[in-house]
């Protein structure tokens, strides 16, 4: 077997599983896997075998210990779970919501989300996630921010600081624009003090130096009514270089109006 299928092989076996992640740590002989697993001497035997033969470990004077392509199908496996525990962890929030608008790379690694909030707008109090949106901006001294949707009350609360940033959709400048009565360029320039670029979104987001703040589409045409919330210092690296890759393929708003 090769690539996908040793992976295969190995996960539909718990006893493969468990001697793969104990090598992990360090070489181990057959009578100390045999003592620390929950399996039968001749299950461990066997599986060993297997896993030789798939090329995964290899036996030497210090124990059993794992090749280079089982180093590989040990990430696979801790990325999995990791990815399983992000889900489990709110498993309603990523059934109703869309994430085909994440970039795959980032898809890939969203358990960097850590321990994370979502908070929900339901009755009574309907208004829960923009509150919470609302305070966190306020309470920012500087952030970066992406806006797929013109919301005055977050646009207002913006932390006005030459190191945020403001990410808007073609349609929120559009928006702004119209609104102001004038329809020149200085009437959206004077939005914020911040640097502001133009990119289609499909989804807000928000990271500052001490949390990340995700709203994903949801499944159906209803309103955004949701928001995840994470302080994880993973979250908030993630969510950087997230807003980093659409910054750098963003268009400066003096070139958006120009055209």
């Amino acid at each position: 077997m090769h690539g996908d299928s040793v992976y295969d092989f190995v996960i539909s076996s718990s006893v493969r599983v468990d001697i793969l992640e104990r090598l992990a740590g360090a070489p181990q002989p057959t009578d100390e896997l045999i003592d620390h697993l929950d399996a039968s001497t001749s299950a461990v035997y066997t599986a060993l075998a297997d896993l030789e033969r798939q090329g995964v470990v290899f036996d030497d004077d210090a124990g059993w210990r794992l090749t280079g392509h089982g180093r590989l199908v040990v990430d696979l496996i801790d990325r999995r779970d990791a990815t399983v525990q992000t889900i489990n962890h709110d498993q309603d929030y990523w059934e109703t919501h869309r994430t085909d608008h994440l970039p795959r790379e980032f898809r890939r690694r969203l358990p960097e989300l850590g321990t994370y909030e979502v908070i929900r707008s339901e009755p009574p109090d309907v208004r829960a996630h923009a509150r919470v949106v609302t305070d966190l901006l306020e309470q920012a001294e500087s952030c970066r921010t992406a806006m797929p949707i013109h919301v005055p009350e977050y646009r207002n609360a913006f932390p006005d600081h030459p190191d945020s940033r403001l990410l808007f959709s073609p349609s929120v400048i559009d928006t702004v624009r119209a609104d102001s009565g004038t329809g020149t360029r200085d009437g959206v320039r004077q939005i914020d003090a911040a640097e502001c670029r133009v990119r289609e979104m499909q989804f807000g987001f928000t990271v500052s130096d001490s949390y990340l703040m995700l709203a994903l589409r949801p499944m159906s045409q209803s309103p955004v009514a949701s928001m995840l919330l994470s302080e994880a210092d993973s979250a908030i690296r993630w969510a950087s270089e997230l807003y980093e890759s659409f910054w750098q393929e963003a268009e400066p708003v003096e070139s958006y109006l120009n055209r």
